[in-house]
């Protein structure tokens, strides 16, 4: 069922669009063009939407985008010396002989309705001009904090009973250091005799290797008693106990204290200094606040915005502003020659749709249809009570049915049903397959009320 029809092919349209683009695009660009610097060009003159292989020439000379930028800026340049004059002159004429000038009076004027149509506004306006004038920009200085340098630290002292015994006993190690290559006579004598005992015991006491055995004690003896001078000394040296190390850790701790007690005190102003900053930065802050504050009352531009301004005053009272190039038409991009080419596609397969859909047998059968739903609807208290096979065998499409009896079926068939039906349905009622036989030659006397294609 249904008529004829074809799906939009959208890559076709698109195509077809992007290459109608392509091929008139050099034409079109001369047009442009043309029309723009105020050139010659020959374009294609078209009949009944066909060319006719002939070309006329179109001089868009006078009435080009340049021709009117140029005409309308030079009589926008000529206009304004007289407009300005004219607004200059009026604005110098007295009111009346010995009083302001008109341009004065209108801001006399204006002034006074400001102040009538605001009076606090107009007095905030006025506090606020003299307190910025009156008002220095920070109202304390703050000094920038002093740092202290660090001092060199003082003699150290090495006092009491540990000095005195480390004293002393450096003098004795000393003098012990003096006395090398010699020994106690004490402990000489001692040496000897012990040789001598020695000797003595072996019978040889005054043999000539018993005096070597007592110059070698003697030597034995000053060699030991030099190695624990210098124990003595290394050890004292290697103890830090000496009264320059004490001197030197002394001072080493007192350079200490005096960088950690500098240091503290740097630190302290550091601080001092960066409180002053914020309470001086959070009363200024207090202070733009309030100015913003009025500006927006006052519907005044904030300064910052005036600043950034800056560069537009310094052109001058009159900085050149060239004229804007007025354009003609535009060129269509790609997107809007796709979109183009689809809804032409789309246009065109709706159409080729409903054409199609006139007269299938789809809009016949919804035709019949719509007359047996309104014949149902017209006969249905009616056929309630006469219809009973139908409505048990198809309850869904009984209207139709009926109405094929009503209209279509022979009379004696019409006569016969009407008499039976009633009774016929009651015994159909428990018979599935006999309600399937009469349900299909129900629906085929149905489907023949559709006209076939």
């Amino acid at each position: 069922m249904g008529g004829d029809y074809r799906a939009p092919d959208y890559a076709a349209a698109n195509r077809e669009a992007v290459m109608a683009q392509a091929e008139t695009f050099p034409l079109i660009r001369q047009i442009e063009a043309a029309s723009r610097i105020g050139a010659k060009v020959d374009v294609p003159v078209y009949q009944d939407g066909k060319a006719t292989g002939q070309f006329k020439t179109v001089d868009f000379g006078p009435m080009s985008d340049i021709a009117q930028t140029r005409a309308i800026g030079r009589a926008l340049a000529e206009m304004a010396p007289e407009q300005a004059r004219a607004q200059y002159e009026a604005s110098q004429q007295r009111v009346s002989p010995g009083g302001p000038t008109l341009g004065e009076a209108t801001a006399m004027q204006r002034r006074s309705e400001l102040q009538a149509l605001d009076p606090t506004r107009y007095g905030l306006y006025e506090t606020f001009l003299k307190d910025i004038g009156q008002r220095p920009i920070a109202q304390d200085q703050i000094e920038a904090p002093r740092y202290e340098q660090v001092g060199i630290p003082s003699a150290p002292q090495d006092v009491g009973e540990a000095q005195r015994i480390r004293s002393n006993l450096e003098r004795q190690i000393s003098a012990g250091l003096a006395q090398a290559g010699t020994a106690d006579p004490a402990l000489i004598r001692a040496a000897q005799q012990a040789v001598r005992a020695r000797g003595t015991t072996t019978g040889a006491a005054l043999s000539d290797i018993q005096s070597f055995r007592e110059a070698r004690a003697v030597s034995e003896a000053i060699a030991n008693a030099d190695m624990q001078r210098r124990a003595q000394a290394m050890s004292l040296l290697q103890s830090g106990q000496t009264t320059s190390d004490v001197a030197n850790r002394q001072a080493q701790e007192s350079f200490q204290n005096i960088l950690a007690a500098t240091g503290q005190r740097n630190t302290a102003q550091q601080q001092t200094f960066a409180g002053q900053m914020a309470s001086q930065q959070q009363r200024q802050g207090t202070q733009q606040q309030n100015i913003a504050n009025i500006q927006s009352a006052l519907g005044l531009q904030p300064i910052v915005s005036q600043a950034a301004q800056l560069p537009g005053l310094q052109q001058g009272a009159s900085p050149f502003a060239p004229p804007q190039l007025i354009q003609g038409m535009q060129q269509a991009g790609p997107g809007q020659l796709a979109q183009l080419g689809t809804g032409f596609a789309l246009q065109n397969a709706q159409n080729a749709f409903q054409a199609s859909q006139a007269n299938s047998p789809l809009a016949v059968f919804k035709g019949v249809t719509g007359g047996i739903e309104n014949l149902g609807q017209s006969f249905g208290a009616f056929a309630g009570g006469i219809c009973y096979v139908a409505r048990e065998c198809i309850p869904d499409q009984w209207e139709a049915f009926f109405f094929w009896k009503e209209l279509v079926a022979p009379v004696w068939f019409k006569s016969f049903y009407d008499s039976n039906a009633e009774k016929f349905a009651k015994w159909i009622k428990d018979k599935p397959k006999a309600k399937k036989l009469v349900a299909n030659w129900m629906l085929s006397r149905i489907k023949s009320l559709i006209p076939k294609s």
